[in-house]
């Protein structure tokens, strides 16, 4: 039995549909075309029956006994088929090179911006309608003012007296008198829900328009706004279980170091400084390998246990990838908002003139850059779109073929 590969070049499909496949040398590609192949000489040596990985039932590589590839026909149109597209080798770490990342991106960019950007600007402008509306029905934004206005002065600008900590005191009781402490906790707790629910939701908003446009798959508001509220839900579940444990390992810590003190304070601040220190390590490393979650929900229950698998031995190249386009996007972004919040900043402060204070007109301005910079960390989340595809065996998203090539798109 021969293991020697045929050469690259256009074979009869091995699938039965007629036609011609690309074999690339190593597996066979996802690249077809039509056409005919020179017939095989009446007396065939044994075929070689080198079985390429993932192809169902793994049809046998053609035999490089009877002679060339199929020599091409007439060119079909612009991009001549005849010639395979390059196949760029893969990473060391078995992942497309950085290009294929940026290529990704390049396609969500141009295709998928607008629902993006469309969907997450919703999102966070209901958000800032909630926090307006708790605002004008629970804060006594008068009281408040004057609260600041006090504590940055010396004297009161009512009777140019000395500020007394207990004028203070009153002015800040005036401002949230209209719940009692328990009820504002109740408030933060709901708004901090409130804000993981419409982070959830987005990300898989994101991840789904994303990951159909780097795929060239047909790219949807519908499909975006279904999958957000679908996988969102799963995602904020995630949020929550990842929070839970979080709170137990820091109480687990900070109870540790509290009990230590007692006994010996240097033990205590030994111990504090290098559990704070691993736990900060530990999350950096659990969050890698659970990065690609957001994308991973968009398919299916059980993300986290997919992404830990898929991602095991691959923490180094998904943490190269995953920093070198978020600092990339944290400059766009900066950028971005600079350009918007100044002319906002100008807009807002000429509107109110003399008759509204700082503290609404600053408040007004956060409420309005709130949908704009929620939206724009889009452009961070479409960076786990393509790291994701490098690991996936998906065969809509896919980005590395059976062979283990990666996936040239032809756009």
């Amino acid at each position: 039995m021969s293991t020697e590969l045929p050469q690259a070049g256009w074979y009869p499909n091995p699938d039965g549909t007629g036609g011609l496949r690309w074999w690339s040398g190593v597996g066979w590609t996802e690249y077809t075309r039509e056409g005919v192949a020179p017939q095989p000489p009446a007396q065939e040596p044994e075929q070689t029956q080198v079985l390429g990985p993932g192809w169902g039932e793994s049809p046998a590589a053609p035999t490089a006994a009877w002679g060339q590839p199929a020599a091409p026909t007439a060119p079909l149109g612009g991009y001549a088929p005849y010639y395979p597209p390059a196949e760029q080798p893969l990473a060391p770490s078995g992942m497309r090179k950085l290009n294929g990342m940026f290529g990704d991106i390049g396609r969500i960019a141009r295709r998928a911006w607008l629902p993006i950007l469309g969907i997450s600007l919703v999102i966070w402008a209901l958000v800032s309608a909630v926090v307006l509306g708790i605002s004008r029905a629970f804060v006594n934004w008068g009281a408040l003012e004057r609260a600041l206005n006090l504590t940055s002065s010396s004297t009161s600008p009512e009777t140019g007296a000395p500020v007394i900590d207990s004028e203070i005191s009153a002015a800040f009781r005036d401002a949230f008198e209209a719940l009692s402490p328990a009820g504002w906790v109740v408030v933060a707790g709901l708004l901090t829900l409130l804000f993981l629910v419409a982070t959830a939701v987005q990300m898989a908003a994101v991840s789904r328009l994303g990951m159909d446009a780097a795929a060239q798959q047909p790219v949807s508001w519908g499909a975006g706004w279904k999958s957000g509220l679908s996988a969102g839900m799963r995602l904020f579940g995630y949020f929550l279980l990842i929070s839970v444990v979080t709170m137990v390992a820091w109480s687990v810590v900070i109870g540790a170091t509290v009990a230590l003190w007692t006994v010996s304070p240097g033990g205590a601040v030994f111990l504090g400084f290098f559990a704070v220190l691993a736990l900060v390590i530990l999350s950096i490393w659990i969050g890698i390998r659970l990065v690609v979650v957001t994308c991973q929900a968009v398919i299916g229950p059980r993300a986290l246990r997919w992404s830990w698998t898929h991602t095991r031995g691959k923490f180094w190249p998904v943490l190269g990838r995953y920093l070198l386009w978020s600092l990339a996007a944290g400059v766009i972004v900066n950028v971005i908002v600079t350009v918007i919040t100044i002319p906002l900043s100008l807009i807002v402060v000429g509107t109110a003139g003399t008759t509204s204070n700082d503290l609404g007109t600053s408040l007004l301005l956060s409420l309005l850059t709130m949908p704009v910079s929620g939206a724009l960390t889009a452009v961070t989340l479409i960076g786990i779109v393509p790291i994701w595809r490098d690991l996936t065996d998906h065969p809509a998203y896919r980005s590395i073929d059976e062979a283990g090539l990666p996936i040239q798109n032809r756009s």
